[in-house]
């Protein structure tokens, strides 16, 4: 009778582990996510739109792209994808990624399209349900944040088209919510704005090391990043010996520096070109839904915003920063979005 009772105990317990293995009992496994939308998009990359604000060497910006729309790069170029049904808009318009200008459009420095051609995509836009809008030549705002030492405080420094100006973080109507990267140095106006200008305001102290500030300006780490962007409310990008980690707003290193830049297009002013021409650049992932891609020796993984493991290296070939509760990744050679679990 003992062995009878033992025997079924053991089943029980054979029974349950099995049904947690099948319900991804393995953390970070791809077979604990239901997907949304099932791979079958032959998609190069996905990436988010990057924000011009601003895209100087290494930092890319604060808020990159506009919420459930990204890129996906096709044979024919780069389009728009909205990531809720895997659409797409302005197949074939964009050789090079596109940003988002500073006066908001969806700006390809290298695609070439006359005016009609330019309502005719707008009007994609709008019925892919996109507030992106195409038009050509616009610059806009680039900010950069600087420590005061002598007032104990953080400035934010903004080059418009044409104007310059400076002010505390405490004055201004319109504060950024979300961690700051903040330099110290000294400021001064430069003799010209517009893309070909030199953009940097700042004259770096300290070999140009950043800090992690709070969107109130309080310092939340000393200055030993060689890098910092990619800013939202709950982490921010930060560089170190060449690779990138996370910091909190805490101001606790939760992801380490051991991670490479992966995505995004730089844009840059070549005199031998006579205008912008497009590189590769190697932007760290900003953190949305909750979570963050990261690479690692040519492997994908997603981490929370704690550092903790969401889907662990190798379970996927690629991966696009989460959006709408979807996180898109691509698997034997294909893109699909799996639905984030519920926090």
């Amino acid at each position: 009778m003992k062995r009878t009772l033992w025997a079924v105990f053991c089943a029980v317990l054979l029974l349950a582990a099995s049904l947690l293995a099948g319900c991804g009992g393995k953390e970070g496994a791809l077979d604990g996510f239901v997907w949304a939308i099932e791979p079958r998009y032959e998609f190069e990359r996905v990436e988010p739109v990057l924000d011009a604000d601003p895209m100087e060497e290494g930092t890319a910006c604060t808020a990159p792209g506009e919420a459930g729309y990204y890129l996906a790069k096709t044979e024919s170029g780069w389009a728009v994808l909205d990531t809720a049904d895997g659409r797409l808009a302005l197949e074939g318009v964009f050789p090079h990624q596109p940003y988002r200008c500073g006066m908001g459009h969806l700006y390809g420095p290298d695609a070439q399209y006359s005016g009609e051609q330019e309502k005719e995509y707008n009007a994609q836009l709008a019925a892919l349900g996109s507030t992106f809008r195409m038009e050509v030549g616009h610059g806009g705002r680039a900010r950069w944040y600087l420590w005061d030492q002598e007032a104990g405080q953080v400035l934010r420094i903004q080059i418009n088209e044409g104007s310059f100006w400076e002010m505390p973080l405490a004055e201004l109507e319109d504060p950024f919510a979300a961690l700051l990267p903040v330099r110290r140095g000294v400021r001064y106006e430069p003799a010209e704005t517009g893309f070909g200008a030199e953009h940097d305001p700042i004259e770096t102290e300290e070999n140009g090391l950043y800090a992690v500030a709070s969107p109130a300006g309080g310092l939340l780490t000393d200055f030993v990043y060689e890098n910092a962007g990619m800013a939202g409310p709950q982490l921010i990008a930060v560089q170190k010996g060449g690779k990138w980690g996370y910091v909190n707003s805490e101001g606790r290193e939760v992801i380490p520096c051991e991670y490479e830049g992966f995505w995004g297009p730089r844009w840059q002013w070549s005199e031998a070109a006579g205008g912008p021409v497009c590189g590769e650049a190697s932007y760290p992932a900003p953190c949305t839904g909750g979570c963050v891609v990261v690479k690692k020796n040519g492997e994908t993984g997603v981490l929370r915003a704690d550092g903790s493991v969401l889907l662990a290296f190798g379970q996927v070939e690629d991966a696009a920063p989460a959006q709408g509760g979807l996180l898109w990744v691509k698997t034997e050679g294909r893109w699909g979005a799996l639905r984030l679990p519920e926090k």
